[in-house]
């Protein structure tokens, strides 16, 4: 690492600098304000350093963590780690700068960029650490800081701001009367439902280490073949890592754990761009791909292959099939179902939170997909570019919607229009980043997302899973088109809809009302737009430099950068990827066309596009409630509360308190009759003894006169007695 020092520290300076913000908050709030964004910045620089040493560290990786246990921590620098790491902490400096002033007027900002910065070294934590047990506590590190960042404003007071045409939940676990209840709400479901996934995931873990007995993934690696032929005998595999896929699915938002991710909007625009861009989302799709590299690392050193990969059939794991088929299924779902979600949300990040849970379906497809291609480097490829791509474009689109509400203070498309005259500089970004979205060419999200759709074609030419996957993958083009224009339309274009302004269900929305005049952000905040932008637009020429970094195919020259940019186009208008490009294509002016005429082209004309009966209606609605999906878990748990509110009224109280309470009446009633006996029985007959005694005794006293004259008559009188006795007895008498 830079100037020789550990690379630990790349994890240690954000954990620690978190501790140190509340101190530098004592001494100066704009130094404090700005502490988390010079430590990643450092951090930073030493994970940008870390390219050179790619599977050649110069310095020591390993450090004694628990001696009694023989448990290691170790930094892993291989290419998928470096590349995560790189992207992580770049993201992070400039989300932490640009909340420097979208924050600047919040209270409470200690807590804010202490989590912050914490967030950021829990996924620092998470994708440089070589032992899985490490890395499952960076991924909870990353749990708790958005459960805290999500509901960051839990104590508004105002009524939560209200959609013109939003929907009306009957079920009482959606009605909230404070916007501070509402973002608490929010926090604790992304909690609870990414802790389900945690939970199986923690079961995969300790079911791995039992079998492999390591946590360490290196050491996994190196006897791959072994672990899971005896997994894969007692049929454990599949089982295992389905557990830890679990894991996966929540924090990654997959279907069907995609629930709390569009809920996890109701934090500040920065932490929204954290979540989706930077860190916590991304580490489902790290994880899993860090099992695909695990299992064919140690494979690729045998000299089969140019690459660090092996086919897994090839060194005897072919059950991984059925893995990776459930892997791609739910990828390939997910992007197409939250796709359609994004087409009908009127909620501006609320519509780039559907866009990320489809694109990272997309990467879970591209992993899936990868597992069950006979060559499956270039789909793995594919996925880790659109993970690079993905995580500049996202971060630019967030952050650009983050300036808009900041200045109109509403969060409801539907509520906006006319802004690209008011806030031309985030018109423009924006516009990078939807081109980027939609996948339209140079843009960064073409090259990836394309390629991805090119593998699931190359699947389907021979298995028929692989055609439905690859119509899923391309239908979710189409909607992914949509929607990014529809959101341009809704917001930029059109008029201001303060007055009158109508949503495409024909309803009034509200605007941003007269005297208010909506404004680019200042430079903290657009610098951060540049800097995404313009990695977006030229991300093409640097995805060569990633190639050969994943691959491992050696330095890159210009000649060598110039063919691969070559191979990269040609790959899209020659056979067989010119068909999947084709279709691609296709469906780009399926769904784009239609929204530009809706959207653009027709802003000023009130949508009736929706009517208020018939099939249409019926669709929309069932798009608008999710496919029912979210209302069915909040049902399920509203009547789980009923049955148990029921239970503790019928049972608890009537049965069960009921026996307690008579238990305790009996109980009372017999104590007293048993008190009576003892006052009346037990106690009496013992005063009576007592008093009788005290009889006698007072009756004794009356013969000690204390005069032995007396005593000696008594005791001649005794012994006359018995003598008289004695011979009475004897019959002489």
């Amino acid at each position: 690492m830079l100037f020789g020092l550990p690379y630990y520290l790349i994890l240690v300076l954000p954990l620690a600098g978190g501790l140190l913000v509340p101190v530098v908050g004592r001494i100066s709030a704009k130094a404090r304000d700005w502490t988390p964004a010079v430590i990643m910045g450092i951090a930073m620089v030493f994970c940008w350093s870390l390219l050179p040493e790619v599977n050649s560290p110069t310095g020591t990786t390993s450090w004694v963590w628990v001696a009694a246990l023989d448990l290691r921590f170790g930094v892993l620098l291989d290419p998928l780690s470096v590349v995560m790491a790189v992207l992580s902490s770049t993201l992070c400096f400039l989300i932490y700068v640009y909340s420097t002033e979208y924050m600047a007027h919040e209270d409470d900002r200690d807590r804010f960029f202490f989590l912050m910065l914490t967030f950021g070294g829990g996924m620092l934590t998470l994708v440089l650490s070589d032992n899985l047990l490490i890395a499952f506590i960076g991924w909870e590190i990353m749990g708790f800081c958005s459960y805290g960042l999500i509901g960051f404003w839990n104590d508004k007071k105002n009524p939560p701001e209200r959609e013109p045409d939003g929907i009306e939940y009957r079920n009482p676990l959606l009605q909230f009367e404070t916007e501070g209840e509402y973002n608490t709400h929010c926090g604790t479901k992304a909690f609870i439902v990414t802790r389900i996934g945690d939970a199986f995931m923690l079961g995969g873990i300790l079911l791995l280490f039992l079998f492999t007995g390591t946590f360490s993934f290196t050491e996994m690696a190196e006897d791959a073949q072994g672990w899971w032929e005896v997994m894969s005998g007692i049929g454990m595999l599949v089982p295992t890592f389905l557990l830890i896929f679990a894991g996966a699915i929540g924090k990654s938002g997959q279907a069907p754990l995609q629930v709390w991710l569009p809920e996890a909007m109701a934090g500040p625009t920065s932490v929204s761009a954290l979540i989706h861009a930077a860190t916590m989302v991304k580490a489902g799709v790290y994880i899993t791909a860090r099992f695909l590299v695990t299992m064919a690392g140690a494979a690729g050193s045998e000299g089969t292959t140019g690459h660090a990969f092996l086919p897994l059939q090839m060194v005897g794991m072919g059950a991984a099939s059925q893995f990776f088929t459930v892997v791609a299924v739910v990828g390939a779902v997910t992007a197409l179902m939250t796709a359609t979600m994004g087409m009908v949300s009127n909620e501006l990040k609320q519509v780039l939170a559907f866009s990320t849970l489809s694109q990272l379906g997309y990467m879970m497809l591209a992993i899936g997909t990868g597992g069950l291609l006979a060559h499956y480097e270039e789909a793995y490829l594919s996925g880790v570019l659109h993970v690079v791509s993905h995580g500049a474009f996202k971060a630019l689109l967030f952050l650009a919607s983050g300036g808009i509400i900041h200045a109109l203070h509403t969060k409801y498309m539907t509520k906006m229009g006319g802004l690209k005259e008011h806030m031309r500089k985030t018109f423009i970004v924006m516009w990078v980043g939807v081109l980027a979205l939609s996948g339209i060419p140079p843009f960064s999200g073409f090259w990836s997302k394309d390629s991805i759709i090119e593998y699931t074609y190359e699947l389907a030419l021979h298995e028929p899973l692989g055609l439905v996957l690859f119509a899923f993958a391309v239908l979710a083009a189409a909607c992914t088109i949509f929607y990014s224009i529809r959101l341009m339309g809704l917001t930029f274009y059109g008029p201001p809809r303060g007055q009158g302004g109508d949503s495409e269900d024909g309803h009034a929305g509200h605007g941003h009302g007269e005297g208010h005049m909506p404004h680019d952000p200042g430079p903290a905040m657009m610098v951060p737009l540049y800097i995404l932008a313009a990695f977006t637009v030229l991300a093409f020429a640097v995805f060569p430099f990633i190639e050969a970094l994943v691959l491992q195919t050696g330095p890159l020259t210009a000649e060598g950068w110039a063919e691969t940019l070559g191979h990269m186009v040609a790959a899209k208008v020659t056979m067989p990827g010119l068909v999947p490009f084709v279709l691609t294509v296709a469906a780009l002016l399926v769904g784009g066309i239609p929204a530009y005429v809706i959207y653009i082209r027709n802003a000023d004309t009130p949508n009736r596009l929706v009517p208020e009966s018939g099939v249409r209606r019926r669709v929309y609605n069932f798009l608008r409630h999710r496919w029912y999906i979210n209302e069915l878990y909040y049902w399920l748990l509203y009547q789980f509360l009923r049955v148990t509110s029921w239970w503790r009224e019928h049972v608890d109280n009537r049965v069960i308190d009921g026996i307690d309470f008579k238990s305790a009446d009996t109980a009372v009633s017999l104590s007293g009759r048993v008190r009576w006996f003892d006052d009346h029985v037990v106690d009496g007959l013992a005063e009576g003894i007592s008093r009788t005694s005290v009889g006698i005794s007072e009756s004794g006293q009356a013969v000690q006169t204390g005069r032995v004259n007396d005593y000696v008559s008594m005791m001649m009188f005794g012994i006359g007695m018995l003598v008289l006795i004695v011979l009475i007895t004897l019959g002489v008498i």
